[in-house]
């Protein structure tokens, strides 16, 4: 973990992210891989504008994820990250 004091938009994400975070957490282990495993069926096997629905939340989830996380990822969860989202947005070039 970084030693400076977060950014202020690191800090107001972090405080706003926090109900989400304890909620996601109350789940079930499976529900959110499940859950994202079917808006990726949804994204592949759905009509255009039911795809790219399910694509742009996959996409936000993976991002929202990824800026909290990065901090404390080590380079192989870095690379990881960025790969996870750099296949939504190939997937959503192919797809439309």
């Amino acid at each position: 973990m970084p030693d400076t004091a977060p950014s202020p938009l690191r800090a107001r994400l972090e405080v706003v992210s926090r109900p989400a975070l304890v909620r996601l957490t109350a789940l079930p282990k499976q529900a959110v891989p499940l859950a994202t495993v079917a808006l990726f069926a949804v994204a592949v096997l759905a009509p255009a504008p039911v795809a790219l629905v399910a694509l742009v939340l996959i996409g936000l989830f993976l991002v929202w994820l990824t800026f909290l996380a990065w901090p404390a990822l080590s380079a192989g969860g870095k690379l990881m990250r960025l790969v996870m989202v750099g296949l939504v947005v190939v997937l959503g070039a192919t797809r439309f």
